[in-house]
């Protein structure tokens, strides 16, 4: 008696197995980052500035997560004029206060999801507290796009934040953060 591997949808397919009694697949693969947003519709854009801190070591954009589900930090693109600076990305604690509210964009156009967070952009946040620098983000030249990427991500559970800090207060700076709901 042989053992067949059939399609399942009744097409009459069967499963190959070559000369090394391996079975032959192909396969599709995609990063779960990529799955979460074509799939749930839950990866978000949060852009930021241009922000001029009014001093130095001020906080000019911050995230809490509101919901019941891990979010994560993928990435951060950040840029600066004026004078090159430092930033520093910082786990905080506190109530953010004197920012105003970003909208994030839902990278799936065909999303209605809405992240489960408060998100703000301000001059200088003031409220919080650095419980921890996550990462230090060298801007040595301005008008220059820097580009944080982890692949372990910055994961805020549910009533943490984070918050990102300008050393140079001469420092306008813009960026975008990339979040995603992680499963």
């Amino acid at each position: 008696m042989s053992l067949q591997i059939s399609d399942g949808k009744g097409r009459g397919y069967r499963a190959e197995v070559n000369a090394e009694n391996k079975l032959q697949t192909v396969s599709i693969s995609k990063t779960n980052d990529f799955h979460i947003n074509d799939v749930h519709g839950k990866y978000w854009s949060c852009p930021f500035g241009p922000q001029d801190p009014t001093g130095a070591n001020d906080y000019v954009f911050y995230i809490k997560n509101t919901g019941d589900k891990d979010l994560g930090i993928t990435d951060i693109r950040v840029s600066c004029t004026g004078a090159a600076s430092q930033i520093q990305i910082n786990s905080v604690t506190g109530t953010a206060a004197s920012g105003s509210t970003v909208t994030p964009v839902n990278r799936n156009l065909g999303s209605s999801q809405v992240i489960s967070g408060t998100v703000e952009e301000g001059t200088d946040i003031t409220g919080l507290t650095n419980a921890g620098t996550l990462f230090y983000m060298e801007l040595a030249a301005v008008a220059t796009l820097y580009h944080l990427k982890t692949t372990s991500n910055i994961i805020i559970p549910k009533g943490s934040a984070v918050g990102i800090l300008v050393v140079t207060a001469t420092s306008v700076v813009t960026g975008v953060i990339s979040v995603i709901e992680l499963e």
